[in-house]
């Protein structure tokens, strides 16, 4: 059951990633980068409040109902009627804080009360929190993906028409709103026992718990989406989109450790148990690795770019070649986030991450103010690059020896052979 649940939610990231970078390529290429940066500029402003809305109470929620099954329907209830009215507030905060920065753009501010009501609407997924606990992901991947390819062909069919920008912004929306719908139909098949009902000791509960991952998702919120604000505030829509051509494509990668974890997690996990020196052993295999794939991966985008970006933006958004370049070397980083994430689950030490998600948000802001400031858009891929060696290399290594052991062995020695 659980390799099928995994399956599963594959499918539904690589169906994601290959459909989603083809028509989002046309989509850029219609809008043109002034009024594409000016829809992916609401999209990052949205991700702040988000963050508030959906609560980060997800792995709490998904436990509560493991261990107790039993009162699922008041765990549950109670967790959707938070995210309801948390959406609702930060919806509504979303349109006034963009009232306040940007009020008398009156289409910048109509864009983000149409993709803000996404807010609101995610309060569905709370019915997929109950799938995950029974193992019944491929209910949510169904309801999601059928949304997702609706809304892809309604997106081709705005784009047969010419129609205005706002348009897409609210296709954004269609896709929430028929993901809450697809998800209720699911529920429907496969509920808890009892109607759902909210308590409001539970509710101190649940907001006891999530609390303090409000505020890492805030700083994460921070760290990936600042580059992509400031550009906007400091040199305007068309410089931001034609950085923003460029992300899709270099984050594209990040699918392969995300795909590589889930088979390696139970691995990891067997071997701290039966021997710490084979455990050990697996986690410098894992480093290297996953560092020799993302220096290969990336070197073949940087040496292809312009050939990429030609091809799926044309010659408007050759300036995102550029960018790409330099941005797609980000993944060193992120994939060995991913390699690193085993040793922070099998080590128990969070505090460290938390510690480095921090201070690196405030890196982020300040080296996003100042590069772009000094060198325009080229200043913030840069800008990404530093803040994430700060965030997953140079601030865990200082704070955990061990884990600067296990770098070392990695790269600077002749390590285990490949598993």
């Amino acid at each position: 059951m659980a390799i099928g649940n995994t399956g599963w939610l594959l499918f539904d990231r690589v169906l994601r990633m290959g459909v989603g970078l083809i028509v989002g390529a046309l989509v850029a290429r219609y809008l043109e980068p002034a009024r594409f940066g000016e829809l992916a500029y609401v999209i990052s402003f949205i991700a702040f409040f988000q963050v508030i809305a959906g609560l980060e109470s997800d792995p709490f929620i998904v436990r509560d109902i493991v261990q107790e099954r039993e009162d699922a329907s008041v765990i549950l209830g109670t967790a959707l009627w938070l995210r309801i009215i948390f959406g609702v507030f930060s919806w509504g905060a979303a349109v006034i804080a963009m009232l306040m920065f940007h009020g008398g753009d009156d289409q910048l501010v109509l864009i983000t009360a149409i993709v803000g009501a996404t807010l609101v609407f995610r309060a569905a997924d709370t019915v997929d929190l109950w799938f995950q606990s029974q193992s019944q992901s491929r209910r949510t991947v169904v309801a999601r993906v059928a949304a997702f390819l609706f809304s892809t062909g309604v997106k081709v069919a705005l784009l047969l028409v010419k129609a205005p920008l706002v348009a897409f912004a609210g296709v954004i929306c269609l896709e929430s709103a028929l993901v809450a719908l697809g998800l209720a139909v699911a529920y429907r098949r496969h509920p808890t026992r009892g109607y759902w009902r909210a308590h409001f000791q539970n509710a101190k509960n649940q907001m006891h718990s999530c609390w303090p991952f409000i505020v890492t998702g805030l700083m994460i919120a921070t760290f990936s989406r600042v580059d992509q604000i400031m550009l906007k505030e400091l040199l305007g829509e068309r410089e931001l989109g034609i950085y923003a051509a460029a992300l899709p494509v270099s984050q594209a990668w990040n699918m392969i450790p995300m795909t590589l974890l889930i088979t390696l997690s139970p691995f990891v996990a067997r071997k701290k148990v039966r021997d710490e020196k084979e455990y050990q052993n697996a986690l410098v295999t894992i480093f290297r690795f996953f560092g020799i794939l993302a220096l290969v991966g990336s070197s073949a985008t940087a040496l292809t770019a312009p050939w990429i970006i030609e091809a799926m933006y044309g010659s408007q958004y050759q300036e995102s070649a550029a960018i790409l370049r330099i941005h797609v070397f980000s993944n060193l980083f992120i994939f060995q986030g991913g390699a690193q994430a085993l040793w922070v689950a099998n080590n128990n030490v969070r505090s460290v991450t938390l510690f480095a998600t921090a201070l690196s948000a405030i890196i982020s802001v300040i080296l996003s103010t100042v590069l772009i400031s000094r060198f325009g858009v080229m200043g913030a891929p840069y800008s990404i690059i530093i803040a994430e060696s700060v965030s997953v290399v140079v601030i865990p290594c200082i704070f955990r020896r061990d884990l600067l052991e296990l770098y070392k062995r990695a790269f600077l020695s002749v390590g285990p052979k490949l598993l």
